[in-house]
């Protein structure tokens, strides 16, 4: 029942075979918060949105998710933040992976 065609299957095989945007860790250099929504640049273009920031009590910095075009989702890239109207107050951010806290695993566990 699953191998049943139905309308829009062909765009969502190509969709997944072709991403347009990944979903990536960000860390903030900076203590002021960002929100959901937020915009994200690299120069003046938009390339993605926060999807979600918190506070690391574990890191004592800000961290956050964004959905980044695929271009600009290499680790280690720089982006910025825009706050008020994106263009007026930028947050510098880099490009990591998650989980933030021992992303590959390393660390000793009990």
């Amino acid at each position: 029942m699953e191998d049943e065609p139905f309308i829009g299957s062909e765009a969502l095989i190509r969709r997944k075979a072709n991403p347009q945007r990944k979903l990536v860790g960000l860390d903030i250099d900076s203590n002021e918060c960002v929100h959901h929504g937020d915009p994200v640049y690299k120069g003046r273009a938009q390339v993605g949105v926060v999807t979600s920031s918190t506070r690391s009590p574990i890191l004592k910095k800000n961290i956050a998710l964004a959905r980044l075009d695929i271009s600009e989702s290499e680790l280690g890239t720089g982006v910025e933040i825009g706050k008020l109207d994106g263009h007026q107050k930028r947050i510098p951010a880099k490009v990591v992976g998650f989980p933030h806290y021992d992303p590959q695993k390393t660390r000793v566990r009990a």
